[in-house]
């Protein structure tokens, strides 16, 4: 046993320790998230593009929204191309929102409650993950690609070429099957909803998922069959995670009370 001394020196240096993890907790916490965030972007471009199968794949989608009845993409997007001004800010809005307003997310979440952030991060690493295994083994072309009279309004009318046949610069661009644009929003929305503490915090949790479903339709990015797909992985990424956040307790100094306003 040690002496009273020496016991005493111990537990000071571990409340030193305790505490400089505690100050380090917001760097490694986001900096994980946004870490992981690269990596999913890297590892989706590194995906082979197998275009024949991805425009196959695209069809099948299509045929299968007309038997549901949601095959809405062409009407959304005539509807809007007759206000070229606000299709320009949606193409600026999905070029620019999806990572920006995700990362915005978590910072102002870590602070609000970290039991909610750790809530949120696992869902959305396994919701994610699962998402970057079925773009492998699903490869799907977005509506602007699958030849059925949808436009890039993107390329159209921003100049900027987001991922074509020969011209892979930004993404991988058969990614479209699960929406992560969709996924990722809805989730977001929700996070708004349970831990806004303002009736403002609370509506943005409506409007940006909403907005994105829109954008990501109008710009000739994804089906709407894409959305739902989205929104299900990331349901079942975090219906995954809940079992092993109520087994594995984040440490102590991860889940100390974040400060009130």
């Amino acid at each position: 046993m040690l002496p009273p001394s020496l016991w005493i020196e111990f537990r000071a240096v571990v409340a030193a320790a305790r505490m400089r993890l505690r100050r380090l907790d917001p760097v490694l916490q986001i900096g994980l998230v946004i870490g992981l965030a690269e990596v999913y972007r890297l590892l989706r471009r590194l995906i082979p593009t197998d275009w024949p199968l991805a425009v196959a794949n695209a069809q099948h989608v299509l045929h299968l929204e007309r038997a549901l009845h949601i095959a809405w993409e062409p009407g959304i997007q005539r509807a809007f191309l007759h206000v070229p001004e606000l299709v320009k800010g949606m193409n600026w809005f999905y070029l620019s929102s999806h990572f920006v307003v995700t990362g915005v997310f978590f910072v102002w979440l870590y602070w609000r409650s970290r039991e909610g952030f750790a809530i949120f991060r696992d869902g959305f690493l396994l919701g994610t993950a699962i998402a970057l295994v079925i773009h492998w083994r699903y490869p799907t072309a977005p509506p602007r690609l699958a030849h059925m009279g949808i436009k890039d309004t993107v390329e159209m009318y921003s100049g900027v070429n987001i991922g074509e046949p020969h011209h892979e610069r930004f993404s991988n661009p058969v990614a479209a099957v699960p929406s992560l644009h969709a996924g990722w929003a809805v989730a977001l929305g929700a996070g708004l909803m349970l831990y806004a503490r303002t009736w403002v915090g609370r509506i943005l949790g409506v409007l940006y998922p909403a907005a994105v479903l829109l954008t990501i339709v109008v710009t000739g990015n994804h089906f709407v069959f894409d959305a739902v797909a989205g929104a299900l992985v990331m349901a079942v990424g975090f219906a995954a995670t809940a079992p092993v956040r109520v087994r594995f307790a984040e440490p102590a100094y991860a889940t100390a009370s974040a400060p009130r306003d």
